[in-house]
């Protein structure tokens, strides 16, 4: 026999919602964060500091920033 399904109470259906969508948005975000610094350390080597934080950030930020223009350019070229 197999076991009965378990409903949840709409505030946990609401939270489980908010929680499933926030963490693949935050490790994305972070993924997207880390990398480039991690590039930015391995390349200009010494110990890891603000600047690698900052020049990682800014990579992220133009890839971002490119990946909008993109996605926005490749929509709009979309037949209506």
């Amino acid at each position: 026999m197999a076991p009965a399904a378990v409903e949840m109470d709409p505030p946990l259906d609401k939270i489980w919602l908010l929680v499933r969508a926030i963490v693949p948005l935050a490790a994305v975000a972070l993924a997207v964060l880390v990398g480039p610094t991690l590039l930015t350390w391995w390349l200009l080597g010494g110990p890891f500091g603000w600047r690698h934080v900052l020049i990682g950030g800014a990579i992220s930020l133009a890839l971002l920033v490119g990946g909008a223009l993109l996605f926005g350019w490749v929509i709009g070229r979309m037949p209506k």
